[in-house]
């Protein structure tokens, strides 16, 4: 690590992700690593030393940040979002509730929504209801009435969806 202590430091103030995986800032008071770009709170400095790999933060006694994952690199993803996202595809003849995807994962649904948001750059509904207008859209196709899809995904009625179908994928 060629990069002096007060640049580092700068980096982690600014939460810059230019510099993941090229060192991890270890936070004395936690016992946490973390990457420059984690969104926690910027720990004072006294409490700082940064290494050049996780490896040499978990030898030194660290653990990895549960908000920034370091340990899998700055794209990942945890493994519940799978099953947040097979849930929404499999329950696509109804709308799903905020409290019933922080049961399935035993999480609260701003961690969710977050992750979520970060993977699929769309909100958790939004998401949703694309999935039920594309299954909408390809029931269409394989000619069935808007009278009979209409339950299939959701929607309490014909004129329900229609609004939705077409401002969603401007075309009826």
């Amino acid at each position: 690590m060629n990069y002096s202590f007060d640049f580092m430091y700068t980096a982690i103030k600014n939460k810059n992700m230019e510099y993941d995986g090229v060192f991890f800032t270890c936070v004395k008071s936690t016992g946490i690593f973390c990457l420059p770009s984690c969104k926690a709170k910027t720990p004072f400095s006294k409490n700082v030393e940064f290494v050049s790999t996780a490896s040499e933060a978990k030898e030194k006694g660290y653990r990895p940040c549960k908000r920034c994952y370091p340990m899998n690199g700055p794209h990942f993803y945890p493994k519940w979002l799978e099953k947040i996202e097979t849930y929404l595809a499999n329950n696509l003849n109804r709308v799903v509730l905020d409290l019933e995807l922080s049961n399935i994962v035993n999480l609260e649904i701003s961690t969710i929504r977050r992750h979520f948001k970060n993977k699929h750059t769309l909100s958790l509904k939004e998401y949703h209801r694309n999935l039920r207008l594309e299954k909408a859209r390809k029931l269409m196709q394989e000619g069935k009435t808007m009278k009979e899809i209409h339950p299939l995904v959701g929607y309490q009625s014909v004129k329900g969806l229609k609004l939705a179908y077409t401002k969603h994928l401007g075309i009826m």
